[in-house]
């Protein structure tokens, strides 16, 4: 089961790889660029149609896994794409598509430090790999290596256009009070995209979750309209998009909104939410749908996907321990916007502020400056 920003940031690792993949390959918009789209450019087959390498083989299946666990959010589709590199799988220097690939599968399974050994070694071998550079930075970023993200982001810029570099860094923004600036800048970088701009979709749902932090919902869902205009059907942008309904009161809009594309699991968990919220029809049904899903999770033992346990238990089934419990055990793996705010919010329904203390902690030290997790902190704190 994954956060939208998770296929944790797997699925969302299916993107703007166009940017940097040659003209013609297949591209998914999605919020971050993709480590596994890129390997589109491999050709299983030579020119006379005779079968070629067994790894252009291997990556072509892996990517197919991830493409299908990032559309309908199935953690069964890592271990398949995990299996078709299995002959490279602890192979300490294979060929550069399958480190990549195997980078991000570990990284989806939030084997960070993994995904992060691999991504070294592919920039060790080449630098200027845009697609390295964009994965790595994704991984630093959620697992708190801001210096290693902004450098990585910034290469980018250098090697595929500012653009990319700004959307890149947009997670990271929030940082030193850096939200305005950040978002005037990426909002002047998408206006002058050309039409039909690789990775348009993605660098306008950042654009759209900058004006989240800086309170501007208005302008947020505009710009996640427009995202999704780019990219129907997006996971990660409607998961966003619907966030911002259910905050706003208005948890009917975001029925309608999922009701369609429910299938991937972050958005049937955003639908068991709006649902109860809304008292729509099928409420219940969704929400054991949900609750199907943790259970088998808990079943095989995988204990990764947290953040969306604590919000099941925070708005789906409330239970405040254990939306805490989860919050605390996801907060050790990923340190995001969203994984303060569900921390905050966890804190606040168990009526535990001290239990917030270390979230609380990296707000002040980061400056962090993101009127939704402002609102979480006020209402843990008890304030108006």
């Amino acid at each position: 089961m994954f956060a939208a920003g998770a296929l944790g940031l797997a699925a969302t690792l299916t993107a703007a790889a166009a940017l940097v993949a040659p003209a013609g390959a297949r591209s998914t918009p999605s919020r971050q660029p993709a480590a596994d789209e890129i390997l589109a450019r491999v050709d299983p087959f030579d020119d006379a149609g005779r079968s070629a390498r067994p790894e252009a083989l291997a990556v072509t299946r892996a990517r197919h896994h991830l493409e299908l666990a990032r559309s309908a959010g199935d953690p069964r589709h890592l271990g398949r794409a995990q299996a078709a590199l299995a002959a490279w799988w602890d192979d300490a220097a294979p060929p550069a598509a399958i480190l990549l690939l195997r980078a991000t599968i570990r990284q989806a399974q939030h084997d960070f430090a993994g995904a992060r050994v691999d991504l070294d070694a592919l920039l060790v071998r080449d630098p200027d790999d845009a697609q390295g550079r964009l994965t790595r930075a994704v991984v630093a970023t959620v697992s708190g290596d801001h210096a290693t993200a902004l450098a990585d982001c910034d290469r980018v810029g250098a090697l595929i256009g500012d653009a990319w570099a700004a959307a890149c860094a947009a997670p990271l923004a929030t940082r030193g009070h850096g939200t305005r600036r950040a978002y005037d800048r990426l909002s002047a970088l998408v206006t002058a995209l050309p039409a039909g701009a690789a990775g348009a979709a993605w660098a306008t749902t950042a654009l759209g979750e900058l004006a989240r932090a800086l309170g501007d919902d208005v302008a947020a869902e505009v710009h996640f309209r427009r995202a999704l205009a780019i990219a129907p059907g997006d996971v990660y942008t409607l998961g966003q998009l619907a966030d911002l309904l259910i905050d706003g009161g208005r948890a009917a809009e975001a029925v309608a909104l999922l009701d369609p594309h429910a299938e991937p699991e972050p958005l049937r968990l955003r639908l068991a939410i709006a649902a109860r919220l809304a008292g729509a029809n099928g409420a219940d049904a969704h929400a054991a749908i949900v609750r199907r899903g943790l259970e088998a999770e808990a079943a095989r033992g995988d204990s990764t996907h947290q953040r969306e346990r604590a919000r099941y238990f925070l708005d789906v089934a409330p239970d405040a321990a254990e939306a805490l419990a989860a919050a605390r055990a996801n907060w050790s793996l990923q340190r995001e916007s969203i994984d303060a705010r569900i921390f905050l919010e966890a804190a606040a329904a168990a009526g535990d502020r001290a239990a917030a203390a270390p979230v609380l902690a990296w707000i002040d030290e980061g400056a962090i400056d993101d009127a939704v997790l402002a609102r979480a902190r006020a209402r843990l704190e008890g304030q108006p």
